[in-house]
């Protein structure tokens, strides 16, 4: 009877060990979860950005779309990005990046002619990145390295690649604290590029003003977000590549108002502006006829969209004064 009892518990023992067995090789091997936010928010991450050895974090979600608006700024302060929310940055088979590095070219290409480089070159790196919306870029320079004749508000900044160099379009020079700022899309190498000074003929007189023109007016705020940085760069371009006749003979004229200048408060007055906001003045007999472009804000971003619909609306009221 005493043996069959010491089997018994030596059988319940053994049944004891595998169970615990079992439990402790399905708890190292069960997939971890990642614990859900209360709040039924997505999980963040952080896409790391290293200016010139200063690494930053960006949040953004699983599909690698930033989720705030961010700056990031090198320990110098020679170097910043602005990153809206919602921007995402791909790779090459257009899976979100993990990590961006930006350093001073060891090798950049020779300057353009008839001009200099202010500064370092810098490499975005890895190569092959793509951004789906644009980020502004911010390089600080030295004015003492801006050739003697040349006004330090003419230099720019411009991308270079195996190709040779492309001048952005966008510029914003910061003269009282020597920065300058651009708007980019794409993995590629930037400077800071000035014309050297050249024996240039005395400037055409302005034409004079027409009695029928168009007049193309945009007001903006002092401190300036990306879309109205946006939209009045692709309005300055649209004018000059496809209006740049009419804007030489007058029929076409186009400012950029400050609504915040006092000494703009006529024509501010006269247009109604209060914020980023684009008017077309169709001007007949020195009559006008002002109309708000508030469809503007709905193509933010698509270049290809946006240069249609103004050179449409331009050749409309073209139309109206011939």
């Amino acid at each position: 009877m005493l043996e069959k009892a010491k089997s018994v518990r030596m059988q319940l023992l053994v049944l004891a060990i595998i169970s615990i067995s079992a439990l402790l090789l399905a708890s190292c091997t069960a997939s971890p979860t990642i614990p859900e936010d209360p709040n039924g928010n997505e999980p963040q991450s952080n896409l790391i950005i290293n200016l010139l050895g200063t690494e930053s974090g960006i949040p953004v979600n699983s599909g690698g779309k930033t989720s705030s608006d961010s700056e990031v700024i090198s320990a110098d302060g020679s170097i910043a990005l602005s990153v809206d929310s919602g921007t995402s940055f791909l790779d090459s088979s257009q899976n979100p990046v993990q990590s961006i590095q930006v350093i001073i070219s060891p090798d950049p290409p020779a300057a353009p002619e008839n001009t200099v480089m202010i500064g370092p070159a810098y490499d975005f790196l890895p190569e092959g990145i793509t951004i789906d919306a644009p980020i502004r870029l911010t390089l600080s320079y030295n004015p003492a390295e801006i050739p003697q004749g040349t006004k330090e508000s003419n230099i720019y900044i411009a991308r270079f690649d195996d190709d040779g160099w492309e001048t952005m379009r966008y510029k914003q020079v910061d003269i009282n604290n020597h920065r300058i700022s651009t708007l980019i899309n794409s993995h590629s190498g930037y400077a800071i590029l000035a014309p050297t000074a050249q024996d240039e003929p005395a400037p055409a007189p302005e034409p004079a003003l027409q009695a029928n023109r168009v007049d193309l007016v945009y007001f903006h705020r002092t401190n300036r977000c990306y879309s109205c940085n946006w939209a009045e760069a692709e309005t300055r371009y649209t004018l000059e590549a496809y209006f740049q006749e009419e804007l030489n003979s007058g029929k076409i004229t186009f400012e950029s108002i400050d609504v915040q200048e006092g000494s703009n408060a006529a024509i501010i007055e006269k247009y109604g502006a209060y914020t980023s906001q684009l008017f077309i003045n169709t001007v007949i007999d020195n009559t006008d006829h002002i109309e708000h472009i508030s469809e503007i804000w709905q193509l933010i971003g698509d270049e290809e969209g946006f240069i249609l619909f103004m050179e449409t609306r331009i050749n409309n009221a073209l139309e109206e004064i011939s």
